[in-house]
C-alpha cells in the first residue's frame, strides 16, 4: 500500500519507520530543518531503555500536491495543526482516505466539510515521545510492550475500508488496532483526562515533574479539574469512552492524588507527558480552550478548570512549591482498595493496554475469532448475543486476559464470520466452537454467553459436558425444556414483523431494545446494520427451531446468572426462577444496566465476573 505520513514529529516518524519496516511503500512529509535531518540521517528512533537506535531510510517528500496518488494519508498531528492544512489536502481528489491521528476535542466537522465524510477517519497514534535533535525518543514499543491504536469512522460505522486501514496499522511491529464505533467521544475523553487538569498543573509547576509530584495542592486541583471535565462531557451528552473512565469519578480524591504523584515520577510521564508539554504549549492551550467551550455549552461546571487556566500563560508565576493547604475529600463513594484498583486500570487504559499480551486474530472453518492471554491459564470463551459480534466483549477481554486465556469469536453469519458463513443452528455453531477450541489446544473452558450466546453455551455444555468447566449467563434464560408452542407462535409473528420493518428503523429499534447506555446502543445499532436485515431474519428463524427443541436436562456445571437491574421484567423473573433450579449457581445484578449489562456498566460487570472466575480457581 502507498502511504504518506503527514507530520514528521516523534509519532509520525515512528509510524513511517514501522510501516516501512512492514513492507509498505511509505513517504514521510517534512519541511525545513526536519527535512534536512531526514535526508542526512534517515528516521532515527530511540526507544527508552534500548541500547541502540533504529534507523529507517524512508522516502522523504517536501510537499503534498494535488496530483499525488496515495492509498492512505496518515495526518499525525494535533487538531489545531491539521486544521491549517485542510485546504492543501482538499485540493487533492485522488486520495480516498485521510486518517487524522492526534488529539482532537472539537470533532471531525471541519475535516468532513473540507474532504467529505467518506474520506475522513480518526485515530490516535500512541505512544508518547519527544524530539532530541534528529533523534526521536519514544516509549518502548515492541513485541513485549505493545500499544493499541484506536481508529474509527466519523459516523461510527465499520466498513471494509475501516478493516483495511486497521490491517495496515496492525502490520506495524509493536502495534495492535482497536476499531471503535465512538472515536470522537474517545478523543474528547482523552483530552479531558490529560489536558483539563494535568497539563495546566504541570505548567503551574514550571513543567517540572518532580515539583508537581511534591506540590500536593496542585495535584488536588488537577484531580478536581479532571473530574469536573469528565462530568461536564457527560452533562453535554457525550458517553464515556472507553467505559473505564466512568470509574474515575468514584475514586476518592486522596487516592487519585497519590496515584498521579506516583505517575509523575515514572519514565513514562517524563517522555510522554513532560516532553510534549514542554514543546506543545500552543496545542495544549488550544485543546484546553476547546474542551472548556464544549463543557460550558453543555451547561457543565468549569470552576476549577478556569482557576488553573491562567497557568497556560507563560507570564503567570509558578504555583508555590510544596504547598499543602487544600483539604482533600474522601467522598465515601468507593472503598479505598477498589479505588486503587480502579485507578490502576484507568492508568493502564491511558496507555491503551501498552503492556497487555497481544491478541491473535484467527480464522477457523466458518468463523473468525481472537485469542489473547497466558497460554497455560484457564480458558474463558466469550460468545455474543443475537446479531452482535465479538466486540461486545471488548471491555471484558481487556480485563480478563491479564490472568486467563481468553477467546472471543463471531457466530456464523455475524460480524467478521458473516463473510464466511450464513446463520446456523446451535449444533453447527457448537461444532464450530469446539473446532476453534481444538485448533487452540483448549480442552476445557468457562463459557460466558450474552442472551443468545447463553443459549448456545447451555447447548454446548449439555452435549459436550467434558469441554466445559463453568457457565456465565448475561441476560440469558434457560434452554431446558425449550419454550411453549404458544410462545413460539408469538415469536414467529416477531419474525414476520422483522422482515417487513424498514432497515434503518430495524437497527434503531434493536439498539434501543438490547442496550441502555447511549454508547452501547450506538454499538448495537452499528453492528446489527453490519450483520444486515437478511441475516437477522435468518438468525431468528434458526433460533426459534433451537428453542423449540431445547435440551432435556439442566447443565450441572458451576454457573453464574447475571442480569441488569433494568432488564425486562419477564427475563428477570425467568432468571431468578432458573437460578433456584440450578444445583450450583450464583445470581448477581448489575446496577444501571439493561439487557446488554456487560456493556451498559462494564466496571460493575467486570468485578462480578472476576470474582466468579477467582472462586473457580
Amino acid at each position: 500500500m502507498r502511504i504518506l505520513v503527514f507530520g514528521a514529529g516523534p509519532l509520525g516518524s515512528l509510524k513511517a519507520a514501522r510501516l516501512h519496516e512492514a513492507g509498505h511503500d511509505v513517504s514521510l512529509l517534512a519541511r525545513g530543518q526536519r527535512l534536512n535531518e531526514l535526508k542526512e540521517h534517515g528516521v532515527v528512533i530511540h526507544e527508552q531503555g534500548a541500547d541502540r537506535e533504529e534507523v529507517a531510510h524512508v522516502n522523504v517528500v517536501a510537499s503534498f500536491e494535488a496530483d499525488d496518488d496515495y492509498d492512505l494519508v496518515l495526518v499525525v498531528m494535533g487538531e489545531h495543526q491539521a486544521a491549517e492544512i485542510l485546504d492543501t489536502l482538499a485540493e487533492n481528489e485522488h486520495v480516498s482516505t485521510f486518517c487524522f491521528m492526534g488529539n482532537n476535542v472539537n470533532g471531525a466537522d471541519e475535516m468532513v466539510q473540507a474532504l467529505g465524510n467518506e474520506r475522513v477517519m480518526l485515530g490516535f497514534p500512541y505512544p508518547g515521545g519527544k524530539r532530541d535533535g534528529h533523534v526521536m525518543r519514544v516509549l518502548p514499543i515492541n513485541e513485549n510492550n505493545t500499544y493499541t491504536v484506536p481508529i474509527g469512522e466519523v459516523d461510527g460505522v465499520i466498513r471494509p475500508r475501516t478493516r483495511r486501514v486497521a490491517e495496515v496499522l496492525g502490520s506495524m511491529r509493536g502495534y495492535e488496532v482497536d476499531v471503535r464505533t465512538d472515536m470522537e467521544n474517545w478523543l474528547k475523553y482523552h483530552v479531558a483526562l490529560l489536558i483539563s487538569g494535568l497539563a495546566p498543573a504541570l505548567y503551574a509547576a514550571d513543567v517540572e515533574m518532580k515539583r508537581l509530584g511534591e506540590t500536593r495542592d496542585l495535584l488536588v486541583l488537577s484531580v478536581r479539574a479532571t473530574k469536573e471535565a469528565l462530568r461536564g462531557l457527560r452533562t453535554a451528552g457525550y458517553s464515556p469512552s472507553p467505559s473505564i473512565v466512568r470509574g474515575f469519578q468514584y475514586i476518592p480524591e486522596p487516592i487519585c492524588v497519590w496515584a498521579i504523584g506516583w505517575l509523575m515520577r515514572t519514565e513514562y510521564a517524563k517522555i510522554s507527558i513532560e516532553g510534549h508539554t514542554h514543546a506543545g504549549r500552543e496545542e495544549m492551550t488550544y485543546l484546553f480552550d476547546g474542551l472548556l467551550s464544549v463543557i460550558e455549552s453543555g451547561g457543565g461546571n468549569t470552576e476549577t478548570m478556569e482557576h488553573l487556566a491562567t497557568y497556560f500563560d507563560p507570564e503567570t508565576p509558578p504555583y508555590p512549591e510544596g504547598k499543602r493547604d487544600i483539604p482533600m475529600k474522601w467522598g465515601g463513594v468507593v472503598a479505598p482498595a477498589i479505588g486503587v484498583g480502579g485507578l490502576a486500570v484507568a492508568f493502564q487504559r491511558l496507555r491503551s493496554n501498552a503492556t497487555a499480551a497481544p491478541s491473535a486474530k484467527q480464522e477457523y472453518g466458518d468463523v473468525k475469532y481472537e485469542v489473547v492471554g497466558p497460554e497455560d491459564a484457564t480458558a474463558v470463551v466469550f460468545t455474543h448475543g443475537f446479531a452482535l459480534d465479538r466486540e461486545t466483549w471488548r471491555e471484558q477481554v481487556d480485563t480478563v486476559s491479564k490472568s486467563y486465556r481468553v477467546l472471543s469469536w463471531d457466530l456464523p453469519g455475524c460480524g467478521d464470520s458473516a463473510e464466511l458463513s450464513n446463520p446456523a443452528r446451535f449444533d453447527v455453531a457448537s461444532q464450530n466452537l469446539l473446532g476453534v477450541l481444538d485448533n487452540e489446544g483448549i480442552d476445557q473452558a468457562v463459557l460466558v454467553g450474552q442472551s443468545m450466546g447463553s443459549l448456545l453455551s447451555q447447548y454446548t455444555s449439555y452435549h459436550h459436558p467434558d469441554r466445559v468447566c463453568a457457565l456465565v449467563h448475561v441476560g440469558g434464560f434457560p434452554l431446558h425444556e425449550g419454550v411453549s408452542d404458544r410462545t413460539l407462535k408469538l415469536m414467529r409473528l416477531h419474525v414476520w414483523a422483522l422482515n417487513r420493518m424498514p432497515e434503518q428503523s430495524l437497527y434503531d429499534v434493536f439498539g434501543r431494545f438490547v442496550a441502555q447506555s447511549s454508547d452501547a446502543r450506538a454499538y448495537a445499532r452499528q453492528v446489527s446494520a453490519r450483520t444486515g436485515k437478511e441475516n437477522m431474519v435468518s438468525l431468528e428463524r434458526e433460533l426459534l427451531r433451537d428453542l423449540g427443541d431445547g435440551i432435556p436436562e439442566l447443565p450441572e456445571h458451576p454457573q453464574l446468572v447475571v442480569v441488569g437491574e433494568d432488564e425486562y421484567f419477564w427475563l428477570r423473573k425467568k432468571a431468578k426462577e432458573w437460578d433456584k433450579k440450578l444445583l450450583n449457581s450464583e445470581y448477581e445484578t448489575v446496577p444501571d444496566a439493561g439487557h446488554l449489562a456487560n456493556q451498559d456498566n462494564p466496571t460493575a460487570f467486570n468485578e462480578i465476573l472476576s470474582q466468579f472466575l477467582e472462586s473457580l480457581d
